[in-house]
């Protein structure tokens, strides 16, 4: 039987947190917190992750910057990463995008949608 996904949670509430690990544990997926874009690029240097959830409003480095970061590293350069954001304008969500995230999902979001695009990005190696 092989492993379920590991993702990365980012997110500094820790509330909104949990939920999304729920959410992902529901779906047969494994995670670990973090709650800021520091503590995101210490754990993502650890282990094995297959995908990121990365807010974007986060304390001290910001979401943009902490994506443009994680790229850097070669542990998870090739990971999906799905930004989720209360940040609705075109402009946030394009600096997103050339931040380097693969996705871009508007609190609140659809949680049968955030699941489906994850599963599609893990699956096809992105």
């Amino acid at each position: 039987m092989p492993e379920p996904p590991f993702i990365m949670v980012v997110e500094d509430d820790m509330e909104m947190n949990e939920l999304l690990r729920e959410l992902l544990a529901l779906h047969g997926m494994d995670s670990a917190p973090a709650y800021s874009g520091a503590e995101a690029l210490e754990l993502s240097e650890q282990c094995g992750i297959n995908a990121i959830l990365l807010d974007v409003m986060l304390p001290e480095m910001d979401g943009f910057e902490t994506c443009r970061r994680l790229r850097e590293q070669e542990t998870v350069r090739s990971v999906p990463i799905i930004m989720l954001t209360a940040l609705d304008s075109d402009e946030c969500r394009q600096i997103g995008i050339t931040a380097g995230a693969d996705a871009y999902f508007i609190k609140p979001f659809d949680p049968d949608e955030l699941i489906d695009t994850l599963r599609t990005m893990m699956a096809r190696g992105h």
